[in-house]
């Protein structure tokens, strides 16, 4: 437990930490318990951490990579989104818009990388919400407790395809950057509808293939030499809407997409 100072009531009380508030959605049918790294994130013996496939993954849990992401991030942004990319402050006020955020809620930032979107989201909600930050890389979530900390965050090692939540308890997910690395990206997709209350917001930034189809050769030469997934134009907004996702908004920008939906 830790003090909040609010004395409103001439009183000092207290407040649960955000790893205790983290620890209080778990379903027990999928994690009982979670213990703390000696780096400062949350961790379970009963989550298993998918082996990486292909390069695209493996680059992702390495220290360096973890060391220069949010300096090659915006830079891999710009690129990919054919220049048309805000700068990092205005994406992360953008996508918090986007999401809805408001004091007091609780949002998911699945594959948060080093924490740059999960800090600005827990600043968003204020010490009465809960940002939780996911990711399977060692390294990412090293960096994310030492750069993008504070106390409305957590951080958790964990599997995209596996969340250890229970239904309908997050405000609001996102994952940015991401799916084209995750092994079963739809499965995924599952699972944050899953843990989402109704009328939850979700936004998704991803590839998107060249001309908005993968049924063409160069677009799986592309997928086999970067190891990342290029979606089709309608394979995810699709997806989503059988899943009863409403309010569904795509932006495309050269192979980037941001795919942004409320849960029904």
């Amino acid at each position: 437990m830790t003090k909040n100072l609010d004395q409103r009531e001439g009183a000092l009380t207290t407040r649960p930490t955000a790893a205790d508030r983290a620890r209080a959605l778990l379903d027990p049918a999928r994690c009982r318990e979670l213990t703390t790294h000696a780096a400062g994130y949350l961790e379970a013996a009963e989550i298993e951490i998918p082996a990486t496939q292909g390069f695209g993954q493996q680059l992702m849990r390495t220290r360096f990579y973890a060391g220069i992401y949010q300096l090659g991030r915006p830079l891999g942004m710009r690129v990919a989104s054919a220049l048309q990319a805000p700068g990092r402050d205005a994406d992360r006020a953008r996508t918090a818009a986007a999401l809805r955020l408001q004091p007091g809620q609780t949002i998911f930032d699945i594959a948060c990388g080093p924490g740059n979107f999960t800090g600005t989201y827990g600043q968003v909600v204020g010490p009465d919400g809960l940002a939780i930050g996911l990711d399977a890389s060692h390294p990412m979530l090293t960096r994310a407790v030492a750069d993008n900390s504070g106390p409305a965050v957590a951080y958790l090692s964990g599997d995209a395809e596996n969340l250890p939540f229970r239904d309908g308890v997050a405000d609001a997910v996102s994952c940015l950057a991401a799916l084209y690395l995750i092994n079963e990206p739809f499965r995924a997709i599952e699972e944050m509808a899953r843990v989402l209350k109704p009328g939850g917001r979700i936004v998704l930034l991803t590839s998107l293939a060249p001309g908005g189809r993968r049924d063409r050769l160069h677009v799986t030469a592309i997928e086999k030499l970067s190891t990342m997934r290029m979606f089709g134009r309608d394979e995810i907004t699709d997806f989503l809407r059988a899943l009863g996702f409403g309010e569904i908004e795509q932006v495309t920008a050269g192979l980037a997409q941001t795919i942004t939906a409320t849960k029904s």
